[in-house]
């Protein structure tokens, strides 16, 4: 391990984590990136942009004046809520313990070091860096919208943690809010009234069979109610609606149109009041970007290049969505969004190292 560049990684990641850069704090999220705008104003001659939409903040530098570099690096700033001492990080035996440590400060750490280190060349290569500060709430005013106003690149490395293994394919998420109408009544009179709550139990019952709760090894779409709202208080009246809400994680066999269309039929006197889509991220694991990644990381780590698959969402795939090949890179960690959430020291290095080699 470099010692000077383990070390700086280390304070980097403390300072980022000191920041209790939630949704919530908007003024966080503007001093989080104010914190990477200072590092980068310190860096000659290179070309940065700061953006704002709805109270979230966004900074892309680049190497040389393009709006569509070869090779594109992507990181967020904000973190989930924690506990105060979760945002008075600590260092004990090789690894950071605090919020965001993991996911993903300590990558957000990487991509500062290198890119100072790269506009030192003499020769700089064509790789640009974003930070964002909204993926953990969609990343629709951050990636999203920097894609839309223009950022492309030919291959894109998120650097969300993945143990140094490539996570090429992950799931869309959907989250669909659905209201059934009743006709309230006395409780003790049920016959005058309509009671919704035993059309949302039919439907969901239905659902089950239609989509059964998967296991953590299998690839399908799941169905999750996750919040169910019933009448307005008093437990002697017939509720007068219910009001439901599915997280949907589906695989890429499916859409939001298919999935909306199951729902609707299940429920056939529910209205939809509101769907919240993300789509699915998936890069083919033999293209040749992914590939030279894959041989670099055995180099380092003696062992074959981990590809795998999962059911959370990422803001990489807004650059798939759009044909832009894109895959999540990232350190070894753990306690993702926990109380415990740790990065590993080593595997900052390691990750520095391994995107040093793949821009060459």
């Amino acid at each position: 391990m470099q010692p000077d560049l383990a070390a700086d990684l280390t304070q980097l990641t403390c300072d980022l984590v000191r920041i209790e850069s939630i949704a919530s704090r908007p003024e966080n999220l503007s001093a989080v990136m104010d914190y990477v705008a200072a590092y980068l104003a310190t860096i000659p001659n290179i070309f940065v942009e700061r953006t704002q939409a709805g109270s979230k903040p966004a900074i892309v530098a680049t190497l040389h004046p393009t709006r569509s570099p070869a090779l594109m690096l992507n990181g967020h700033l904000d973190v989930v809520v924690g506990h105060p001492a979760q945002f008075d990080p600590q260092v004990r035996e090789g690894r950071i313990y605090g919020r965001g440590t993991q996911d993903m400060k300590g990558s957000v750490a990487v991509m500062l070091r290198l890119l100072r280190d790269l506009a030192a060349r003499s020769e700089r290569p064509d790789v640009g860096f974003q930070f964002v500060s909204d993926e953990e709430i969609g990343g629709e005013l951050g990636t999203a919208r920097l894609l839309q106003e223009g950022w492309r690149c030919g291959f894109m490395l998120c650097l969300e943690p993945t143990d140094l293994g490539i996570l090429y394919e992950h799931k869309g998420a959907m989250w669909i809010d659905m209201r059934i109408h009743g006709t309230p009544a006395h409780g003790s009179r049920p016959w005058e009234g309509h009671n919704p709550v035993y059309a949302l139990a039919q439907g969901i019952t239905q659902l089950e069979q239609r989509f059964p709760l998967p296991s953590a090894d299998s690839w399908c779409t799941s169905v999750s109610p996750t919040l169910i709202q019933v009448g307005a208080g008093s437990n002697n009246q017939i509720p007068g609606s219910a009001t439901f809400t599915f997280d949907v994680r589906f695989t890429a066999d499916e859409s939001v149109e298919s999935i909306t269309a199951i729902l609707q039929t299940t429920f056939p006197d529910a209205e939809i009041l509101c769907t919240r889509p993300a789509v699915p991220l998936r890069t083919d694991p033999n293209h040749p970007q992914v590939q030279r990644l894959a041989s670099i990381i055995a180099e380092h780590t003696g062992t074959a290049a981990r590809f795998f698959r999962e059911h959370y969402s990422t803001d990489a795939r807004y650059y798939t969505h759009a044909g832009i090949p894109a895959v999540c890179f990232g350190p070894i960690g753990a306690g993702l969004h926990s109380d415990d959430e740790w990065v590993d020291v080593a595997s900052l290095v390691t990750l520095y190292q391994i995107i040093m080699d793949v821009i060459g």
